[in-house]
């Protein structure tokens, strides 16, 4: 890893540490995320190619290895993969024990905020979070979709339908009923009258 000028050899080693992941040792796969984490400030690239068993390292039983590879995960999120490592992310968090949901509720937001290629991606994904979540969603969270919101007035009859849906079916989550009753509030009409439909909508 520490021979500066010979790419290849740090691909190979990149690739050895991907193989620690699948090793049965704790203690092995543990060293091997620890190094990747290194690894990824040298070679972002080849640590990529170890995504998927980075992500079955997140649904380990052990907390510690669980704790490490969410943030070697957060690390490996960009542009182009945020769509399909957030859904991978939103899926583990609805069978995720309650002691790890808090962490993965705040990283999942946070890379939502942080690589969101469109308002209604977005909004669609943070009502995912809160429906299956929304308890352990921090106030400034909900606070900023509410933002998000207001700012999107093309989307305002869309996110007011998506949310009475969402909370039809999800009535104990915190912040998702003061999210849905702020937005009922607001733009209450568009849901009543169905203005503003989307082509991805059913009529309520």
């Amino acid at each position: 890893m520490s021979i500066e000028d010979n790419g290849g050899l740090r691909v190979l080693a990149i690739n050895i540490l991907g193989r620690f992941l699948s090793n049965r040792d704790n203690n092995i796969r543990y060293v091997g995320l620890n190094m990747l984490m290194k690894a990824i400030m040298v070679d972002a690239k080849a640590v990529q190619r170890h995504r998927a068993t980075i992500l079955e390292c997140v649904k380990d039983s052990d907390a510690s290895i669980q704790k490490r590879a969410l943030e070697l995960v957060y690390l490996l999120v960009n542009e182009s993969n945020v769509k399909p490592l957030t859904k991978e992310l939103i899926e583990y968090l609805e069978v995720s024990n309650q002691e790890f949901k808090g962490d993965i509720t705040a990283k999942i937001c946070s890379l939502v905020e942080k690589f969101s290629p469109a308002k209604i991606w977005y909004i669609d994904q943070m009502l995912k979070v809160l429906s299956e979540a929304g308890n352990f969603v921090k106030d400034e969270v909900w606070h900023a979709l509410i933002i998000v919101i207001s700012n999107a007035s093309d989307l305002h009859g869309y996110t007011v339908r998506a949310l009475y849906r969402v909370f039809q079916a999800s009535t104990e989550q915190e912040s998702l009923v003061r999210v849905a009753v702020w937005c009922v509030g607001e733009y209450g009409d568009m849901l009543v009258n169905n203005v503003g439909m989307l082509d991805i909508e059913e009529p309520i």
